[in-house]
């Protein structure tokens, strides 16, 4: 099923479905207009079909900070994504994650191999404040939320904050490296530099957009996430055991 794309096939997915997990998303455009198809028109089409069809449960993967205000096309069409679904008349719930630690996640590689290296080229030195939440966490908050009756926004982080030069610290101990790394604090202009030459390289991580995200951080509190997963979820530090 491609959400940037509707057809009257999606029919077919949603006859007899009580609930549906939307976990759909894009950091970047491929072409004009993909985000806003994939994070809000997609979505809101696929909810009127399915309450249409029956459907009473709605899950959807967001992210922390998404709103119809923020200023980066990824959190403000995920914010109204959200919005759309919450005014569907469904049973929505909204899950909005922090940076999410996966041995095979894309971002996480990317920073188990930025921690490895000797100097680290940290916009702000890697003050910006971040509450990562661990993958396992995040999938069974997932599953308590299509099988409760929980709906709004839930913030999924983990149990501590950190600046992100103390995440990759804690990630450099988890490959057993125990030299302690340098860090750069890359002027900003370097950084908005870099930035506008990763926006011309298909598939980077990098662009103006992910440094803005990078700058604004990705905190928020975990108390509600405690009480889903009725347990506190995992510190940045307790993911050695994961590794």
């Amino acid at each position: 099923m491609d959400l940037a794309r509707p057809e009257r096939g999606w029919a077919d997915w949603v006859d007899g479905v009580t609930a549906i997990v939307n976990m759909a998303g894009a950091l970047r455009e491929g072409r004009e207009g993909e985000l806003e198809a994939v994070h809000h028109f997609g979505p809101a089409s696929l909810a009127g079909l399915a309450k249409s069809r029956r459907a009473r449960r709605w899950v959807q993967l967001s992210a922390l900070g998404a709103s119809e205000e923020a200023d980066t096309l990824f959190l403000a069409s995920k914010g109204r994504g959200d919005a759309a679904l919450l005014a569907s008349g469904l049973d929505v719930a909204v899950a909005r994650p922090s940076l999410v630690y996966g041995a095979d996640g894309a971002s996480s590689r990317l920073l188990r191999a930025l921690s490895r290296l000797p100097l680290w080229p940290l916009p702000d030195g890697g003050a910006q404040r971040v509450r990562p939440v661990a993958a396992d966490d995040a999938v069974e908050g997932l599953c308590k939320l299509v099988e409760s009756d929980v709906c709004g926004t839930v913030d999924f982080v983990g149990q501590e904050e950190a600046s992100l030069a103390d995440y990759l610290r804690q990630l450099r101990r988890m490959q057993g490296i125990r030299t302690a790394a340098k860090v750069w604090a890359m002027p900003g202009y370097l950084a908005d530099g870099l930035a506008a030459c990763g926006a011309c390289v298909p598939g980077s991580l990098f662009d103006r957009d992910s440094l803005r995200m990078l700058r604004q951080g990705s905190t928020a509190d975990a108390t509600d996430f405690a009480a889903l997963l009725e347990r506190n979820p995992l510190s940045f530090r307790q993911f050695g055991a994961m590794a």
